[in-house]
């Protein structure tokens, strides 16, 4: 009788569930947290380190984050479906399941794909810089930590814990400031890109600890009061697709600040790095509104209210322009003071900064509508669009950025995002109906599609 009640209050939604602009401001108050310290932190590390000490530094993680990806193997964004589905149906064991598997395959994954870095960086030593060499060898060490941290972080958003499921994205950054004042103070010593990236790998595994007791707390119940159901074929059929998409998606970002150190120099990719650090606060506010949507709309979709989706797709678009073009305005006034954060010589900076806010904020009035393709089974349009886009991207690469530098690296990562948005808008339309822009547009092409049966 116990396992029962129990089952039905985890499986039921709560009684009083919070409104959309409640969760938005709570979402876009912990990313806005995250962007707040994230961005502290890299100012912090652009001054301690300098310019070449920063983009050894930004390659090494650069790599992490696309490698991460892969780690993942895509549960973190399955997570936001299945947890959510399961949990909306009441299927404790399968939630169990699907936890559990999850987090064996990440760990086995992200720990594989670790020691391989560690080989090849070892066998290319000569190669590369000492420091280089360094940094990348810890960000190899750190990977499996940040795989956990994040899939972990999904499991708890999607159980409609949205400070808890973001709290990484604050305590890292803050612990790792922390750590690096404590080591300014104790040591006499300069802080290298290695020594913070040591510091970081402290800083994670606290933040590791702390969300895994949360996520025991949230889910720990429910697992443990019904033997796990699996159905590993399933959730790989889904996974593995949402890791292609994640990889293209992520790539696309970082791309910038690889080739630039490729095709430049380690001043340049410091350079893009800074101007991504804060064009990545607008993008964790569109993160912050999207990752609270995706399990809604799974929901929504999975119960058959296409109607009551598109509404909430709609709003969920206002929100994230609303927000995108708020940032890019004020960083428009604001953005040479904030360069000028980081030294003198990241003023340059200013016009690449302008050029991805504004290709980031025209994509932002899609709204959600990646997430409405991976949460409804349509995660092969989104590798569609994500596949050229990115291909586009490296190959005018290439060209573009031996010619014109950090500009021409800006300019392709912001056409890059507002093409893939405005491409997958169109398949939402063909594959749903459903539009989630402005109403305006929406009922124009709608106007449009009726004028040959009007014709007719």
């Amino acid at each position: 009788m116990n396992g029962l009640t129990s089952r039905k209050q985890a499986g039921s939604p709560p009684s009083r569930r919070p409104s959309f602009l409640s969760q938005i401001g709570r979402s876009v108050g912990m990313r806005a947290s995250s962007a707040g310290l994230t961005f502290l932190l890299g100012l912090v590390c652009a001054r301690a380190l300098g310019l070449e000490g920063y983009g050894e530094f930004a390659i090494a993680v650069s790599w992490m984050n696309i490698l991460v990806v892969v780690g993942k193997l895509g549960f973190d964004t399955a997570a936001l479906r299945y947890v959510a589905q399961y949990r909306s149906q009441g299927e404790m064991g399968l939630l169990a399941g699907f936890v559990r598997t999850s987090r064996r395959l990440v760990v086995a994954a992200s720990l594989l794909i670790a020691s391989g870095w560690i080989g090849l960086t070892i066998l290319l030593a000569d190669n590369l810089t000492p420091g280089l060499s360094r940094c990348l060898l810890l960000a190899a060490l750190m990977l499996p930590l940040i795989a956990a941290i994040q899939l972990r972080e999904a499991t708890l958003l999607a159980s409609g814990r949205i400070m808890a499921g973001q709290l990484g994205g604050v305590m890292l950054p803050l612990v790792l400031m922390l750590l690096m004042g404590a080591a300014g103070i104790f040591s006499e010593e300069k802080l290298t890109s290695a020594g913070v990236l040591v510091l970081n790998i402290a800083s994670a595994v606290l933040t590791l600890a702390v969300l895994a007791s949360r996520s025991n707390e949230v889910n720990g119940d429910p697992v443990a009061m019904e033997q796990p159901r699996v159905r590993v074929q399933e959730w790989l059929v889904v996974a593995w697709p949402l890791l292609f998409v994640q990889l293209l998606n992520l790539l696309q970002n970082q791309s910038g600040t690889i080739m630039c150190g490729f095709l430049l120099n380690k001043e340049a990719a410091g350079l893009f790095a800074a101007v991504s650090r804060i064009a990545s606060v607008l993008f964790l506010g569109l993160q912050a509104i999207g990752t609270i949507a995706a399990p809604t709309i799974a929901a929504m979709h999975h119960s058959g209210r296409r109607d009551e989706m598109e509404r909430y797709v709609r709003r969920c678009a206002v929100a994230s322009f609303g927000f995108a073009a708020a940032f890019a305005l004020l960083m428009l006034v604001a953005g040479r003071s904030v360069l000028g954060l980081f030294g003198e010589e990241f003023l340059a900076g200013y016009v690449p900064m302008t050029a991805m806010l504004v290709g980031l904020a025209l994509g932002a009035a899609a709204g959600p509508v990646n997430y409405v393709m991976m949460m409804t089974g349509h995660q092969w349009d989104c590798i569609k669009v994500y596949g050229v886009v990115t291909v586009l991207g490296l190959a005018l690469g290439w060209f573009v950025i031996p010619a014109y530098g950090v500009l021409g690296a800006a300019l392709i990562a912001a056409l890059g995002r507002m093409a893939a948005a405005w491409a997958l808008v169109w398949y939402a339309y063909q594959r749903h109906g459903l539009w989630s822009i402005a109403l305006p547009v929406r009922a124009a092409v709608r106007a449009a599609d009726e004028l040959p049966r009007a014709a007719a």
